[in-house]
């Protein structure tokens, strides 16, 4: 008997001494760009929030309509291409969004010198992404507000423009506004130019969304809620050190050669569309905004739109409130 015991004792000692610990699973997040708008997955990698989870991320840039395409085939797992993907979702895509980073845009409006206030832009060009699309919404009703009617601005279709070819329109006077986001902003002051305003000022507005397939939210939800949960705790994190995220940016981020204090400023003003508390879950106002700009606007829909066809934020909503019994 005591013999028997032993050898019991023996075979679970290791298993006290050395627990058993879940296997890792590589997942791939797929960003439509590498900027500071998206430091929370190399934030999140950095600070170990993934592997907290027992993930390995993988990070790739694909732009957005290849990335819902690589997103339904099941070649990655998320996709932070959110308006193209809910777009998608509507026509039919079996993708629903999960989360949003921000509340509020991340644009600023710049413009040449010579345009101190909104009214000046009265008769001036003005880049968009495409005519109708979020940009062109949120600056002409910014215009709006400030006694500029929409026939008074001149659009010029822009789509795939870099900081670079931004700042260099404005310069050369090809265009005379654009919007970019803070960090951009920042660049845009120092070559002389002027920012008008912060857009995601004009109200709550959804922005950032992240996709995955409706296959994993309802055959793998526990998944989904660990990749969640290390992107909320990287943005929190974001938020609350800026400056440390700031090194992590300049070492992951390949933004050319900014100082350092631009860089953390240019979080600081990432950080302005952030909500209070813990991030990932969109208010009510902001979902109708972001159906009617977003969705119907570029789509040219009148009806009404259902948020289920391309929303799925449960999930999103137990992580927050398991995050929040932790504060």
């Amino acid at each position: 008997m005591k013999r028997t015991l032993m050898k019991i004792f023996v075979l679970l000692v290791p298993l006290v001494l050395f627990p058993l610990t879940a296997s890792t699973e590589t997942v791939r997040t797929v960003i439509p760009r590498a900027t500071l708008n998206y430091l929370s997955v190399p934030v999140a990698e950095v600070k170990g929030y993934f592997r907290d989870e027992n993930l390995e991320n993988e990070t790739i840039v694909i732009p957005g309509s290849t990335a819902i395409a690589a997103l339904v085939s099941g070649e990655v797992d998320y996709s932070g291409a959110g308006g193209t993907g809910m777009r998608a979702a509507l026509r039919g895509a079996p993708i629903k969004a999960i989360m949003f980073q921000t509340e509020k845009v991340t644009w600023y409006l710049i413009a040449t010198p010579e345009i101190a206030h909104a009214r000046d832009l009265k008769g001036k060009r003005v880049a968009v992404g495409t005519v109708g699309d979020t940009q062109d919404s949120l600056i002409t009703l910014y215009a709006e507000r400030n006694g500029v009617a929409p026939r008074d601005l001149i659009r010029v279709a822009m789509p795939s423009r870099s900081t670079t070819t931004t700042i260099l329109g404005l310069k050369s006077g090809a265009i005379h506004a654009a919007t970019v986001n803070g960090d951009e902003a920042l660049i845009a002051e120092k070559e002389g130019l002027r920012t008008l305003t912060f857009l995601g000022d004009l109200f709550p507005y959804q922005f950032q969304g992240f996709m995955a397939s409706d296959k994993k939210i309802a055959e793998r939800p526990g998944d989904v809620k660990r990749w969640l949960r290390a992107m909320m705790r990287a943005l929190m994190f974001i938020r609350q050190s800026p400056e440390e995220a700031a090194d992590i940016a300049m070492k992951k981020i390949p933004m050319g050669s900014p100082n350092r204090p631009i860089v953390i400023e240019g979080i600081r003003r990432f950080v302005r569309a952030l909500p209070d508390g813990i991030p990932g879950l969109p208010s009510a106002q902001g979902i109708k905004n972001v159906i009617e700009f977003d969705v119907k606007a570029p789509l040219k829909i009148k009806e009404e739109v259902a948020p289920e066809k391309f929303l799925a934020l449960k999930l999103a909503g137990e992580v927050r409130e398991e995050l929040e019994r932790k504060r």
